[in-house]
């Protein structure tokens, strides 16, 4: 076979001459999954709005000493810091993805990776808002000064090992919420999308 049979092959395999209807269908079917991750993003927006509101009145729902008080500050301070940096890569992936036609392989994985990308950031996040939480408990409970809501918690369980066994329980369950959370909100939706690129690369 000579070099002009196989330019008249490659010519006669146009790319308009593809089944495109097949690959608009390959395309509408990562419209479902793109759909259910931003209803699912705006949700979890107000959810964690509220959660962030809850905290915030946390000194005023319990009586705590003023100590007590500007440490709860400190640590807040931490926690409302990586919260807003979340919010602000959020929100930006959010609206971004408002602004594009996904009937284009680059667009949509463009979508795919950057929604990987989050679902690992706010793994990262809770991880950390779980070790300011649990700091925060720490100091709480050891402080000297004044009385803390740890303190029967702590006399209790002070002289045995079940009080360790508690803290690594809590602290074992919070991470495994952490890692199993994301994947469950976005991890179908991360998978269905994966789907239709592979099988439009194929």
């Amino acid at each position: 076979m000579n070099f002009d049979e196989l330019q008249k092959q490659w010519n006669d395999q146009k790319v308009d001459d593809l089944p495109m209807d097949t690959r608009l269908d390959k395309m509408g079917e990562a419209n479902l999954p793109i759909d259910n991750v931003r209803r699912k993003m705006k949700k979890e927006f107000f959810t964690q709005l509220v959660c962030f509101v809850i905290i915030l009145s946390f000194p005023l729902l319990i009586t705590i000493s003023e100590i007590q008080l500007l440490i709860f500050g400190v640590f807040f301070t931490f926690f409302t810091a990586f919260i807003l940096y979340y919010f602000y890569k959020f929100f930006k992936f959010y609206k971004h993805s408002y602004n594009l036609s996904f009937n284009s392989t680059r667009n949509l994985a463009w979508f795919y990776y950057e929604l990987k990308m989050n679902i690992e950031l706010y793994k990262a996040l809770t991880y950390i808002l779980f070790f300011i939480g649990f700091s925060y408990g720490f100091v709480a409970a050891t402080m000297v000064e004044g009385h803390t809501i740890f303190d029967g918690l702590i006399s209790r369980y002070r002289t045995s090992s079940s009080f360790i066994v508690v803290i690594i329980v809590i602290i074992l369950f919070s991470f495994t919420i952490a890692e199993m959370y994301p994947n469950y909100m976005y991890g179908k939706d991360l998978k269905r999308i994966k789907k239709v690129l592979d099988e439009l690369d194929e």
